[in-house]
């Protein structure tokens, strides 16, 4: 054991071979020391701005804001994108104005373009709206009708042969308007060399609405002869009314029974329960009078 213990300590050689442990702090401090000597040397060649810049650049942004009160800017340019092209632009020897006035011109010809692209999309959402709701069922929506909102029998009232007689034409006084269905009302169908759109249908006892439209006498009878025939085909048991008024028949200056639209036994009687006058293109037809267009009934007198 004494062999192992050297006599004097002068004779005793130390390896330098260092540990792993020890070549990773050495690997470390030499990163450090790197990493110090090129940050001092890109400061030296103008390369990122030190602490303070940052400072002068939030003391730039506050200058921007407030000169921005002072700006009348347009609806659609974005306040904060304004400032933040114009600290990316930032040079000290530039002043907020001018940077603001230099960034705001950059969105000015990009605004009429946005306006047209703004008219656009809203053209293309009315069209997919009323796609939507030409497509949608209304059977489904009658169906869900609250049996309080449903008119009775009793509260349709009936129309007059003589009456409607006056609403076959177009437009002819400053206070009437056009049916709402425009150039798809069924009045351009009649006659293909003498189209016109037909006067808003109203009624007797009804106060026009002065901010929704309604259609004319046959688009009105159209609507409802359609309405009643997929209601009948479809099965569906719908508590809605599909008519606002009904018409006499079989009576002398009325209309002729096999002229009406009537519900069979066992049809949907609580959608049609009073007879009303059937539409057909071919029981009218269409003349002149002063430029007036005018259409008579054909073939519905009763006799």
């Amino acid at each position: 054991m004494q062999s192992h213990i050297p006599s004097s300590w002068k004779d005793v050689k130390i390896e330098n071979t260092p540990n792993e442990d020890t070549k990773t702090d050495v690997e470390k401090r030499k990163r450090k020391r790197s990493s110090a000597n090129k940050a001092t040397s890109s400061q030296a060649q103008g390369g990122p701005a030190p602490k303070h810049h940052k400072t002068n650049l939030d003391t730039r942004k506050q200058e921007i804001y407030l000169a921005l009160d002072s700006v009348q800017l347009p609806s659609t340019v974005d306040k904060r994108v304004v400032v933040q092209k114009s600290v990316s632009n930032y040079t000290s020897d530039v002043p907020s104005n001018q940077l603001i006035k230099g960034c705001i011109a950059q969105f000015l010809p990009v605004l009429p373009m946005q306006s047209d692209k703004l008219d656009k999309m809203l053209l293309g959402m009315t069209k997919n709206l009323q796609q939507i709701v030409t497509e949608s069922s209304y059977r489904t929506t009658l169906k869900g009708v609250c049996p309080h909102s449903i008119t009775y029998t009793n509260d349709i009232r009936s129309v007059s042969k003589s009456y409607e007689d006056t609403f076959l034409r177009q437009c002819v006084g400053g206070n009437e308007r056009p049916c709402v269905r425009g150039a798809d009302c069924e009045c351009m169908q009649i006659d293909q060399t003498q189209p016109f759109v037909g006067v808003e249908y109203t009624l007797p006892w009804e106060t026009r609405n002065e901010t929704h439209r309604g259609m004319c006498l046959p688009c009105s009878r159209a609507t409802t002869q359609l309405l009643f025939y997929d209601i009948v085909h479809s099965g569906v048991h719908v508590n809605g009314l599909i008519q606002r008024f009904y018409n006499e028949h079989s009576k002398p200056g009325e209309y002729r029974l096999s002229a009406m639209l009537v519900c069979p036994p066992g049809g949907p009687i609580q959608n049609l329960p009073m007879p009303i006058v059937r539409h057909q293109r071919n029981a009218y037809s269409v003349y002149k009078d002063k430029n007036i267009l005018y259409m008579k009934q054909l073939e519905v007198d009763f006799c």
